[in-house]
């Protein structure tokens, strides 16, 4: 490989002259908010080693939920939302 993978597997530009046929990957989804009552979920993740890649790779980052909190005169109780799902290639995480 040549220049900083890193920066090139980001997007950051230049040209990987022998890239990878494999990676070991940890996706990890948004979580889910708190609400008025309590507190949210982690977002799921999932890992492994040896994922076999060719070509140009999806990755999509899951945001975490929005926050909520109760009405001013205490009668309503929303939940928070839930977060965002993340992918790597063809590896989905749920969002908390």
């Amino acid at each position: 490989m040549s220049g900083n993978f890193g920066n090139l597997l980001l997007g950051f530009g230049g040209t990987v002259k022998n890239p990878p046929t494999a990676v070991d990957y940890l996706v990890v989804a948004g979580g889910g908010a708190g609400g008025a009552l309590g507190g949210g979920g982690a977002g799921g993740f999932r890992t492994a080693t040896g994922l076999s890649i060719s070509g140009s790779l999806t990755v999509t980052v899951g945001a975490g939920g929005a926050g909520n909190a109760a009405s001013a005169d205490g009668s309503t109780f929303a939940a928070g939302a839930d977060g965002a799902d993340s992918v790597f290639s063809s590896i989905t995480s749920v969002g908390g």
